[in-house]
This record gives structure tokens, sequence and C-alpha cells, in this order.
């Protein structure tokens, strides 16, 4: 190449370069100059609901989706890894059940059991059909879906959040700051997982807003306590995963099914490699607590440049060389379909497709012929591809009666979602002692549903002894 076409090449990529810098930044701009913040918290301090959302939509749907929704999904797996009491309380009532992604870097040292007990014995998580468990993985993930990406107050929302919270009232059991706990996972999950290999840092109101919407959802989900700010928070979680987060056997079985769904979609001659990338993404602490010190065949520090470079790799072509998507990403329904029913979009981390609308192509398109060669699922009326309604997403009760009540329950907890005021607390029959004593009157309407003056705490070994018993 001679110097004059050298010349030439280097002022297009130059001028391609700064062409993709300005459009980058752009939308982020933008946003933020309408809603009238800076960088300054004064300027968001009283951020709406509604702005809130508007935000986490336009990181989740326009900015981030990929890293986004790996964030969130991948705080399932850290849940399963290191809060076993979360994930059993939540997986009898199918609201959680660990999704195929690695684990957050500052996963904690140890696994609270109390409720590792029951996840093990409900047959939801722990199963040898892995198509139940696949069911209840995408369960999880549309309710969830639904509910962020839905409008709040909307009727799709409030079905989603009412689904969930008719689960919870189905367990009495639950205590209300496990789930306060969950809602923190997955607020932070995307918003450290942005910070770590995204494309740029999110700014100070795009985490605050982040905060304002999952604070709003967990008033709606009836959590007793809910800190206002990020920082009381914090302060919260340190308390809690200091005197309810620890080491039991049962957390092995939980990380080990979790493995095994990661490992799902991943061929199986890369499947060693992979296993060790999760090994070397996991802090030295969770190895200990869950027992996989004698798992590990490769130096960890050998394996997390492989797991982590092309998370980079990607970040830098995205920042430097790919212009902005041009088409909104959909995470959830857009409606009802032609018979009433909802089908929901296959999630970028998939298993079995369930609710998934069949079509010629996600069933003999390129990808398709892959899977059905691999033995991999396509979507088919089977995975119930026709639909479902928000009421009857979840394991059936036992008895028809029962579902139809269930269902009737749902309906009328949505109608009270979407009526109710901002700050409004659903009504949940939680335990009626806290883990963690409140740091402050917290978020939303404190009312009957709240925790009352002088509550006494609840106890490491009468919150283990009580979930203990009720798997039984």
């Amino acid at each position: 190449m001679d110097l004059p076409t050298l010349l030439i090449v280097v002022t297009l990529l130059g001028a391609y370069i700064t062409i993709v810098n300005q459009k980058r930044f752009k939308r982020v701009k933008q946003l933020r100059e309408s809603l009238g913040f800076s960088n300054d918290p004064l300027s968001y301090q009283d951020m709406t609901v509604e702005q809130a959302q508007l935000i986490e939509g336009h990181l989740a749907e326009w900015e981030f989706p990929w890293l986004f929704e790996f964030g969130w999904l991948f705080s399932f797996f850290r849940v399963g890894l290191h809060l076993s009491t979360v994930t059993s309380l939540l997986l009898p009532s199918t609201l959680i059940l660990i999704i195929v992604m690695l684990t957050l870097g500052d996963v904690q040292p140890a696994s609270a059991p109390a409720l590792s007990i029951i996840s093990t014995s409900t047959g939801h998580f722990v199963n040898k059909d892995i198509r139940i468990v696949h069911k209840r993985q995408q369960d999880t993930i549309v309710l969830m879906a639904a509910f962020m990406a839905l409008p709040l107050k909307s009727e799709y929302n409030s079905l989603a959040i009412a689904r969930i919270n008719e689960h919870h009232a189905n367990f009495k059991k639950i205590n209300s700051d496990t789930v306060l706990y969950l809602i923190w996972i997955f607020w932070s999950g995307p918003v450290q997982w942005i910070n770590i290999a995204g494309w740029r840092k999110l700014e100070p109101f795009e985490v605050h807003a982040m905060w304002v919407f999952w604070r709003e959802i967990a008033v709606r989900f009836g959590v007793k306590y809910v800190p206002k700010t990020i920082l009381e928070m914090e302060e919260w979680v340190a308390v809690f995963r200091r005197e309810h987060v620890y080491y039991h056997k049962a957390n092995r079985v939980l990380a080990d099914v979790n493995m095994d769904l990661f490992l799902y979609m991943v061929p199986w001659f890369l499947r060693p490699m992979v296993r060790n990338c999760v090994y070397a993404l996991v802090d030295e602490e969770i190895i200990q607590a869950v027992g996989w010190k004698n798992s590990v065949k490769l130096p960890r520090w050998l394996m997390r440049p492989f797991a982590l470079g092309p998370l980079y790799l990607y970040a830098f072509l995205q920042r430097w060389f790919f212009l902005p998507r041009t088409q909104k990403y959909v995470r959830s329904t857009s409606g009802p379909n032609e018979k009433g029913l909802f089908n929901f979009p296959e999630p970028t981390y998939r298993t079995t497709p369930y609710y998934v609308k069949p079509n010629f192509w996600n069933r003999w398109g390129p990808e398709a012929i892959i899977f059905r060669l691999r033995g991999i699922a396509v979507p088919d009326q089977k995975w119930l591809g026709d639909g479902v309604q928000f009421e009857d997403i979840g394991p059936r009760r036992g008895l028809p009666s029962a579902q139809l009540t269930a269902e009737s329950n749902v309906r009328k907890r949505a109608r009270e979602l979407m009526d109710a005021d901002w700050g409004w607390r659903a009504s949940v029959p939680f335990q009626s002692q806290p883990l963690v004593k409140p740091l402050s009157n917290g978020y939303g309407d404190s009312g009957a549903e709240g925790y009352p003056d002088g509550v006494k705490i609840l106890t490491r070994e009468a919150d283990l002894r009580s979930r203990t018993l009720s798997a039984f």
C-alpha cells in the first residue's frame, strides 16, 4: 500500500471512528438533557418512578441490551451460588431457577442454607426431568422480563407482579428480608456488569434510576422494609451477609445444578474449558464455600483472561467501531395473540423455548437446524407455543378449583396494583419478624404491612429451624 492510499484509509477510518464516537453518546446525552439531569446528585434526587423506568428501558433496550440481560440473568446464578435461602424460598414458588451464566465478580464468601434443604426436596429445582427445570426457569424469566419491560401500573405489568405475589402468599415461611436481598441482587447485577464490561460506564443518574425502579418493585412485592437510598441499602446488605449468608453442604447441590444449567447449550467438547472459565470468575471464597476446590483443574489466574477477554474485546469494538442500534431490543410480550394468550420472546441465554411462538425461521432456520442436530428443542406447541395467560404461568395447583382460586387472586391483586399510588406496599404474608434490623423508616407506605416499632429480630437459628421444618 503506497503512502497516498494509506493516508486515505487512515483519514476515512478516523472519520468513521469520530462519527461512531458522536453517535454512541448522543442517546444518553439527549435523555439526560430531556429530563433535566446532570452529574450533580441534587438534579436527580427527586426522580420519579416513571423517569426511572424510562431510563431503565433506555439501558436495557438500546444501550446495553445483551449485557443488561446478561447481568440480571447472571444474578440468578449468583443467588443460587451464595444465597441458598433466597433460591430455595423462590424455587418452590417458581420465582427462582438458575439460568445459564457465570457469576458476578464480587460473589460473596458463603452461602445461606436456610432453604437450600427445601429447594432440593421440592422437585422443581433438582429434578431428573430437565424439562421441568427449564419450564420453571422460563416461568421466572418471562415474569421478571414483563414487570421490568412493561410500564408499571399497566395491566400486564400488574399481572406479572401479582402472579409473583400470589406465589409468595402460598408459602408462609418466606421472610421479607430475603426478598429484599433479591431486589438488591437484581439491581446490582446489570449495574456491576455494565461497569465491568460495557462500552461505557453508567452515569450517576442511571445508577440512581435503577435503584428508584427496583425500590418501587420491592414495595409492590410487599417487602416490609425497603431502604430509601443506595447507601442505606448497601449498609443493610452488609449486615445481612454477615448474619445470614454462610456455608451448608446443600449449597454444593445447588451450585452443581446451576453449573449443569449453564453448560446445557455448550457443546460437549467445550464444556471442560467453559467449566474452568466459570471457576476462574468465581471468588476463591465461593470455591471453598460450595466445595468446588477439588474440581478446579487449571489455575484460576490462568483461565480468568480467557473468561473476561472476549467481553473486553467486544466492549472495545462496540465503543469505537459499532454504530448504535437502530431497533429496540424486545424484552417481553407486546400483547395477547389471536388466541388471547401471551407469547414471549426467546431469551438470549436459552434452554427449552417455552411460550415462544413457532414460525418457519425459529423452527427451520440455520440455527434451528443446528439445534435439531444437537437434540435441542425448538419452538413448538408442545412447549406451549400457542401462548399462556399471566395467571397460569408457573406450576398449577393440584385441584382445578384451587387453580381457579389462585388465578382469581392474581387478577384481584393486579387490580390493586393498577390503582395504587407509588410507594404502596402490597399485602403478602411474609414472616412477621425481620432478619436484619431496619435502618430507618424506609421507602413506601408504612401502613399495617410494614414492621411495627420495636419488632424483634429473627435469629439465624430460628430462621433456619422454621424453614427446615416447613420442607417436610
